[in-house]
């Protein structure tokens, strides 16, 4: 997809429309924008797909029905340790409990008679793949098929490698980023996903160290949109403009607000910006609940008497803390927006340009508010 999206471009004639026909009593009001806090109308399905040297966690929307039988699927956070380190888990107190349930149904069969836009995903530095699955199987629920990658380069494996080449490193994430690419294509014709998957509309997501990967990838022309949570801050605008977002959190303490809104000036429209009062960086990942109840990988490591760096035993827990915005009310949040986006940014068939800021009583305690330039100068 070249230049401003066909749905950016009506969405845009829509709200002049609107502006210029505003003193006529006899239009109606138009419709607010749709709230994206809770599941969608999707059970949720997970897969783990496989390249030739990583895995890809893919959730997608399933039959109705796919829950009978079936119990919320469970993920071990020790699982992305690498072999060498692997002794070290014997050593884990049996009283922690690193077991984390995400409600997606294991192999659940996929629903049938529609395809559902991509959405491919990378976690953030000692991130893995499926680290993000509460946030990530509520996207799905509403729609999407979610793919979510393992990017070994700066994963949780990399810090038990000595190697720091950047370079490499980020010839390696983008050569990752197309072979998943390339996998999900072939899933969308063979296997159990076959008819699922819209590879004409395509939208890339990245927390912390992924969404610099995501964003370095906004002129790969198989892209249409780029949202970043907490990114590591994009180097600039591409050569072509596309819809991107970039959720900021204000409290955090890796990736600061203040960077993110120069990042955010040099980036073409059409763009977003939203900070949401109160959230820490890692508020966007699984792994709060967990720290906050004592059963996390990072305070396991502590009780076995290991060294944590302190750098990252900071960014892991900020967000997590007493006093943060609690962790499922960020979720909604970060849903509602991430949603609400991808609908509008994919020209998907009832969307609204506008996204809604009032999500009621509830959220009462963290009023975001998004800055935003919708018009590209390619549209003129």
């Amino acid at each position: 997809m070249s230049g401003i999206s066909t749905g950016w471009r009506h969405a845009v004639a829509a709200i002049a429309t609107a502006l210029m026909l505003g003193a006529c009593a006899s239009q109606p009001s138009p419709a607010a924008p749709a709230i994206y806090t809770a599941r969608g109308p999707h059970e949720v399905g997970v897969l783990t797909f496989s390249l030739s040297d990583r895995k890809i966690e893919v959730y997608y929307p399933a039959a109705a029905g796919a829950a009978q039988g079936r119990t919320n699927d469970v993920y071990l956070q020790t699982e992305p340790v690498p072999p060498m380190l692997a002794g070290m888990l014997k050593k884990i107190p049996d009283t922690v409990d690193l077991k984390v349930a995400i409600p997606a149904f294991r192999d659940a069969p996929a629903t049938k008679g529609a395809a559902y836009p991509l959405v491919i995903v990378s976690h953030g530095a000692g991130g893995w793949r499926s680290g993000h699955g509460n946030l990530l199987s509520g996207i799905a629920s509403w729609g999407f098929v979610v793919a979510s990658v393992d990017f070994t380069e700066y994963g949780f494996a990399s810090f038990a490698s000595p190697s720091r080449d950047m370079a490499g490193r980020r010839a390696s994430s983008a050569a990752a980023l197309e072979a998943a690419l390339d996998l999900m294509a072939k899933s969308s014709t063979q296997g159990p996903l076959a008819g699922l998957i819209d590879m004409n509309t395509i939208a890339a997501i990245g927390h912390s160290a992924g969404g610099g990967t995501m964003f370095a990838a906004i002129d790969n022309p198989r892209i249409d949109s780029v949202i970043g949570w907490a990114p590591v801050p994009p180097q600039g605008p591409g050569a072509t403009p596309k819809p991107t977002m970039i959720i900021a959190a204000e409290n955090d303490s890796g990736i600061k607000v203040d960077t993110l809104v120069a990042a955010y000036d040099k980036l073409s429209a059409p763009k977003r910006l939203v900070i949401v009062p109160r959230m820490g960086h890692n508020a966007f990942s699984d792994s709060c609940l967990a720290i906050q109840s004592g059963n996390d990988l990072i305070s396991a490591v502590k009780q076995m008497g290991l060294p944590v760096p302190a750098s990252l035993l900071d960014l892991a827990q900020n967000g997590c803390r007493p006093g943060d915005l609690d962790t499922r009310e960020g979720w909604a949040i970060i849903q509602h927006l991430t949603v609400a986006q991808l609908r509008a940014s994919l020209a998907l068939p009832g969307a609204s340009p506008e996204i809604a800021t009032d999500l009621g009583p509830a959220f009462k305690d963290a009023p975001f508010k998004i800055r935003e330039a919708l018009v590209s100068s390619a549209a003129h």
